[in-house]
């Protein structure tokens, strides 16, 4: 009794005592403010509860109303009388085949968000539960469109076209596309398409994701630099605008090959190397050439000076800098051309018996496969540290670091530097 007594004291407004009624007014005014806002308590958690309600169905389609067959749906939920949207859980969903989608409701008002790579919804997708299936249209994001062609105007198939940031200095302003790169058409056509923000939806503006205004382009910069390049054909670049209407790019010869010579500083050729060059001026443009008997050649280079380096098993064997196209050059590698024979054997842990079919990858084996007895081989590799990767099916990814030292083989490679890696396959 005496216990209801001072529980029934406590939640009444009979004050007993100085601390118990600071105590008493703070429980009290929680649940009060709880039970009539909606803010707090109860009406908080029924305003938070992400689960879903009912379902919703939808069927996209395009300005032309044929159905929308790919993209992604995520849903949010603007409860009745609620100040805030929220993601529904389990509300992301694929659009099917015939442009459908179904997913969970909610009590209140069910926003579409759409995910696509060049279709916004054309006004607000909203939605209420348990109706029947809503239809609703996505139409295509602003396009800026150009051509591609040779120096006697024929088009360019299949050319590589990426745009990068020009001059413009506003350090706030976002890439103007939803992709920088692209492939020109059978025609010689191409397109980037526009970032634009969706139309504003209940949800959105509850929530303050709606910008002042009817601004629907996000703010990007407007200078940028088109780069197209082809087969057959030198890297060529344009300073372009967004507001311009003329996007077309000619393609111009390619210069003469750079060519040389990769040798050790005995005169012998490397039996893996190859050759990366990146233009001094335009640090996007990389090309690479494989060395055949110690020689390689570099084409469809451009204007200025490139940068080389040869590599081999990941090893920089030699470099040059500032080499213009039409150039002969010699290179001569810092580390021997001959050197021993590097032999892996992938064996399993109990028993030691080799895996075959293991894939071996890194150092001088690129995608090598593991014989009958488990064992891969690489001949000539020069000193180093090497850093392998090893997969076997049914067993996971083994990682192993090994050193070839200098001197561990003789000319030729008569000597086998063997390494057991232990691999734990089934």
């Amino acid at each position: 009794m005496l216990a209801a007594l001072l529980l029934w004291l406590w939640w009444s407004d009979v004050p007993v005592g100085k601390a118990g009624s600071g105590k008493r007014t703070g429980r009290r005014s929680a649940v009060a403010g709880g039970s009539a806002s909606g803010s707090m308590g109860i009406g908080s958690r029924g305003e938070a509860d992400r689960s879903g309600v009912g379902q919703v169905r939808g069927r996209i389609v395009d300005s032309d109303g044929m159905p929308v067959t790919d993209g992604r749906v995520i849903l949010h939920c603007l409860p009745r009388g609620g100040s805030h949207s929220f993601p529904i859980d389990a509300g992301v969903v694929e659009v099917g085949e015939e442009g459908q989608f179904v997913g969970p409701g909610c009590r209140g008002l069910v926003c579409a968000e759409f995910r696509h790579t060049h279709l916004l919804p054309r006004e607000p997708w909203v939605f209420e539960p348990n109706q029947s299936e809503q239809m609703v249209t996505a139409r295509p994001l602003e396009r800026i469109v150009g051509t591609v062609v040779d120096v006697e105007g024929q088009p360019v198939a299949g050319a590589r076209l990426m745009v990068r940031r020009g001059s413009d200095d506003d350090p706030t302003a976002l890439p103007p596309f939803t992709t920088s790169t692209t492939t020109s058409d059978a025609e010689g056509g191409f397109g980037f398409a526009r970032v634009e923000r969706p139309p504003c939806d209940p949800c959105g503006e509850a929530s303050g994701r709606c910008e002042v205004g009817d601004a629907a382009e996000v703010p990007a910069y407007n200078a940028l630099v088109l780069v197209a390049r082809a087969p057959g054909f030198r890297s060529v670049e344009r300073a372009v605008e967004l507001g311009q209407e003329d996007w077309q790019v000619t393609l111009l010869p390619p210069l003469p090959a750079l060519r040389g010579t990769v040798r050790d500083a005995e005169g012998r050729a490397y039996p893996r190397a190859r050759v990366l060059a990146r233009s001094h001026v335009r640090g996007y443009e990389v090309h690479q050439a494989v060395v055949k008997d110690g020689s390689f050649a570099l084409a469809e280079l451009g204007e200025g000076g490139y940068d080389l380096r040869v590599l081999q098993d990941g090893v920089t064997l030699a470099t040059a800098n500032e080499v213009d196209a039409g150039t002969e050059v010699t290179l001569v590698g810092d580390r021997p051309a001959e050197g021993p024979t590097l032999v892996i054997e992938v064996v399993r842990r109990d028993g030691g018996d080799g895996v075959a079919g293991a894939l071996v990858d890194g150092g001088p084996f690129a995608g090598a496969r593991t014989d009958a007895d488990g064992r891969v081989q690489a001949e000539d590799v020069a000193p180093g540290r090497y850093a392998l990767v090893i997969r076997a099916p049914g067993s996971g990814t083994q990682r192993r670091e090994i050193e070839v030292a200098a001197g561990a083989g003789e000319a030729g490679g008569a000597i086998v530097h063997r390494v057991d890696i232990v691999y734990d396959a089934p």
